[in-house]
């Protein structure tokens, strides 16, 4: 599986064999991000842009597989956590997240996004759960889908960035079905925030920030509020080895960079190469989307 992750901080891209016992990474680039996803303004000049870099990795890596998972940039869709009641219908859920994005999109029809739901954990006083809708804008799940093709690929899933974060965290470290996580992407402007006791998810939230200090004190907020919380785990193309220092110090929590190729082999000729030359939390999203089986 191809494992692409596509954000406002570059195309992180990798190969993973998942056919033996261990999975095994075969492959690992990354690039500027052309392709004109999220909010930004059509350009066929940033699509063909994509498309050849795109291309020179599958030449360069010798690269056989067709299929390809995406995970991308939460910025570029709509995450909105509801309170819905789990005895209405599938179409009236549908219903009642097409009437929230026209409230913020009134430009666009409703129509226009595709949506997935994900169950948050609640208390059971609690009558109502809470549900984290995820939309995605059609025009952009078409056109990663007809660039894909035309270099003879198949798109296989789109997920969030976050949520391919997530995918890494359980292959690479399984204990952390044991303890209360917060999982943490870090980018340049934006932190991309949940929680998860076992295997459940108890609640997600983004923070804008606009500088390293500002992320510093994002981390120190969530070990200061999360109550019970064993360690937080972070991964991002923004996280570097200075950055998480300074994280360190701010937080009283115990902080994690991920490492997504903790239980993933490395193939023999990327390590001759020494092409893993950048830390590999960078590319957390991208292994996770090809880890996903499901």
């Amino acid at each position: 599986m191809i494992g692409l992750c596509i954000g406002e901080c570059g195309v992180q891209a990798v190969e993973v064999d998942r056919t033996g016992p261990q999975a095994l990474l075969r492959a690992i680039d990354e690039w500027e991000n052309t392709l004109p996803t999220g909010w930004r303004e059509d350009s066929p000049e940033g699509t063909e842009q994509f498309r050849q870099y795109l291309a020179a990795f599958l030449k360069v890596n010798k690269i056989q597989t067709r299929q390809v998972s995406v995970a991308l940039d939460a910025s570029y869709l709509f995450l909105n956590t509801l309170p819905l009641d789990p005895s209405i219908t599938a179409s009236e859920r549908t219903a009642h997240v097409r009437w929230e994005l026209q409230q913020y999109f009134p430009e666009a029809g409703a129509e226009d996004f595709v949506t997935a739901f994900l169950a948050t954990a609640h208390d059971p006083p609690e009558p109502i759960p809470e549900y984290l809708a995820v939309s995605v804008r059609r025009k952009d799940s078409r056109l990663l889908q007809t660039t894909l093709e035309s270099l003879g690929l198949r798109l296989d899933v789109i997920d969030v960035e976050h949520f391919s974060g997530e995918t890494a965290l359980r292959v690479n470290y399984p204990d952390s079905s044991h303890h209360y996580i917060a999982l943490v992407c870090v980018k340049r402007n934006r932190l991309d925030i949940s929680w998860h006791r076992g295997s459940t998810l108890e609640g997600y939230r983004y923070a804008l920030v606009d500088s390293d200090y500002g992320i510093a004190q994002e981390f120190a907020k969530i070990s200061r509020d999360s109550t019970g919380i064993h360690s937080i785990m972070a991964f991002g193309p923004h996280l570097d080895k200075d950055l998480l220092l300074e994280i360190r110090h701010a937080s009283t929590t115990l902080v994690e960079a991920m490492n997504p190729l903790r239980h993933v082999n490395v193939s023999e000729s990327l390590r001759l190469a020494d092409k893993i030359h950048s830390p590999s939390y960078r590319f957390a999203a991208a292994v996770g989307i090809a880890l996903r089986r499901d």
